[in-house]
C-alpha cells in the first residue's frame, strides 16, 4: 500500500509542476543552462557560443577563446536527452521553443521535485509517522515552500536538494538491521554525488549524510565514497575542460578576466571583506529580510521546532536533527560570507532550495508534537502562507529589479497576468485555495506517531 500512496505522491507533484511549468527562458540562470542543452543538442558540444540563447546572457565564462555556462553541466546534459527524444516528434529549441523548453523543464527538474516529494513521504514512514501524516510533510515540502517556484523553471537547486534527501534517506535505512537493504549504501553515495554534480554548494549536503553514517565499520564508508567517485570525477573532469581547473568556475577567477563578460565585475568583488555590521545585516536579510528564509517560508519556522523535538526523541531522531541543524549552518554561514547576492533578480533566496526538502525531514516530528489550540492554529496559519507564497512565487521566480524585493515583483507580475487573462489568473487563485485546503485537511493536528518508531 505505502508503494501506492508513494506512486500517486510522485504523479500528483509531476501534475503541479506541469501546471506551473514555464515555456521560456526567464534570466541569465536558466538561460544559461537551456544555451548549454542547445548547444549539446545542435552541435553536440558544450560551447554556447553558436546558440541564439546565448545572446545577451550574463551565466558565461570564457575559455580559450569559447564561451560556456558557468552552470555545472549535469542538468543541461538530462536536458538534453530529453531534447533528443523529442527531435524526432519536431520538438526542438529552435523550431518549437516553448514547447522544447517546456518538456525539457519539466521532465528534469519536475522529475527531480517529484523525486523529492515522494522521498519525503518514504522518510516520514521510515520514522514511524502515519501514512497520512507522511503524506502532509510531502505536500507541505512540496507546496509550501521556495522548492515550487523553482521547479517552475530550469535550475540546479531542486534537484541538488532533492537527491540529498534521496541520499539521506538510504543512509538511514543502511543503519537500520532489520529494514536496510544490500544497494542502500552506494545509493545513499550516488544521491550524495549527483547533488554536487547539480550544485557545487550540494558538497555541504553531504555533511548531514557523514554526521549520520559515523560510527558505522569503515567498509560502508568506502562503498558509498566508491559509489560516488565516478559521478564527482565526470565534474571534476568537466571543470578542468573548461576552465583549467578542478575547482567549480565560480571560484575560478581566471575565466571571469575578460572584460567584455557581463559579471566580469561582480566576480571580482566576489572576496570583498565586509565589516561585521555589513555580515551582520546580510545575515538578517537571509533570515527575515528581502530574501528571509523565515520571511518567504514561514513553514521553516514549524521545521525548527521539529529538530527541538528531534533532539528530545529517541533512535536516530537526536543524530538526525543535529545532521540537519549543522548543515544548515554551514551552508547558511557560506552564503553570508561567499555568495551573498543582494542584488539578485529572484523570488525569495534561492539557494535555501538545497536545503528545503532535507529541513523537511523536522516538519513530521513538529506536526507531531503539536497539542495546544494556539499551536495548531499557529502551525496551520504557517502552512497557508507558506503555500500562498510559494504559489506567488511560480508567477516570476526570475524577475524584478536588482535587489526589489519578490513580494513586490511577484504581486506586479500576477496582476499583469490578471489584466492580460483574467480566467487564468481566476483558475490560479481556485488552484492555491484547492492546494491550501488539501495541505491543511491532511495535517492531523494533534497526531502522534506509530510505533515502534523504526529510525
Amino acid at each position: 500500500m505505502d508503494r501506492r500512496i508513494a506512486v500517486c505522491i510522485f504523479l500528483a507533484a509531476l501534475a503541479v509542476c506541469a501546471i506551473v511549468t514555464k515555456p521560456r527562458v526567464l534570466s541569465w540562470n536558466d538561460g544559461s543552462r537551456i544555451a548549454t542543452v542547445d548547444a549539446l543538442t545542435a552541435n553536440h558540444s558544450f560551447r554556447i557560443d553558436g546558440s541564439p540563447y546565448a545572446v545577451g546572457l550574463g551565466d558565461e565564462i570564457r575559455f580559450r577563446g569559447h564561451l560556456y555556462s558557468d552552470k555545472p553541466p549535469l542538468l543541461a546534459v538530462l536536458g538534453a536527452g530529453v531534447a533528443s527524444v523529442a527531435a524526432p516528434f519536431g520538438i526542438t529549441l529552435r523550431a518549437t521553443p516553448g514547447t522544447a523548453i517546456y518538456l525539457v523543464t519539466l521532465l528534469t527538474v519536475g522529475v527531480f521535485f517529484a523525486l523529492g516529494c515522494t522521498y519525503a513521504y518514504a522518510f516520514q514512514r521510515r520514522l514511524g509517522y502515519s501514512p497520512r501524516l507522511a503524506a502532509a510533510v510531502a505536500a507541505s515540502t512540496g507546496v509550501g515552500t521556495l522548492a515550487l517556484p523553482y521547479a517552475a523553471v530550469f535550475p540546479n537547486p531542486g534537484p541538488c536538494g532533492a537527491s540529498a534527501l534521496a541520499g539521506l534517506y538510504h543512509i538511514v535505512r543502511a543503519r537500520d538491521a532489520n529494514g536496510g537493504r544490500w544497494y542502500d549504501t552506494p545509493l545513499a553515495g550516488m544521491f550524495f554525488a549527483l547533488a554536487y554534480a547539480f550544485d557545487a554548494a550540494g558538497i555541504v549536503l553531504a555533511l548531514a549524510g557523514a554526521i549520520v553514517l559515523w560510527g558505522v565499520p569503515l567498509r560502508r564508508w568506502l562503498i558509498a565514497i566508491a559509489a560516488g567517485v565516478p559521478v564527482i570525477a565526470l565534474q571534476v573532469a568537466y571543470n578542468v575542460a573548461i576552465s583549467g581547473s578542478a575547482l567549480p568556475t565560480v571560484f575560478n577567477s581566471g575565466v571571469w578576466n575578460d572584460p567584455s563578460l557581463p559579471l566580469h565585475t561582480w566576480s571580482s568583488e566576489m572576496y570583498t571583506v565586509y565589516s561585521p555590521l555589513a555580515y551582520l545585516g546580510f545575515a538578517v536579510n537571509l533570515l527575515v529580510g528581502a530574501r528571509g528564509l523565515f520571511s518567504f517560508t514561514p513553514l521553516a519556522l514549524v521545521a525548527a521546532y521539529g529538530l527541538v523535538v528531534m533532539r528530545r526523541a529517541g533512535g536516530l531522531q537526536p543524530r538526525l536533527a543535529l545532521a540537519i541543524a549543522a548543515t544548515f549552518a554551514v551552508y547558511f554561514v557560506l552564503i553570508v560570507f561567499l555568495q551573498n547576492d543582494v542584488g539578485a533578480r529572484n523570488f525569495g533566496e534561492r539557494r535555501y532550495v538545497d536545503l528545503f526538502f532535507v529541513l523537511g525531514i523536522a516538519l513530521g516530528p513538529a506536526l507531531a508534537s503539536v497539542r495546544t489550540r494556539a499551536a495548531r492554529i499557529a502551525v496551520r496559519l504557517a502552512l497557508a502562507a507558506s503555500v500562498a507564497i510559494a504559489a506567488l512565487g511560480t508567477v516570476a521566480p526570475f524577475a524584478g529589479a536588482p535587489g526589489e524585493s519578490g513580494f513586490a515583483f511577484g504581486t506586479a507580475e500576477f496582476g499583469n497576468l490578471a489584466h492580460r487573462a483574467p480566467i487564468q489568473a481566476g483558475l490560479d487563485v481556485v488552484l492555491l485555495v484547492l492546494a491550501i485546503t488539501l495541505v491543511l485537511y491532511l495535517v492531523p493536528l494533534p497526531a502522534r506517531p506509530q510505533q515502534p518508531q523504526r529510525a
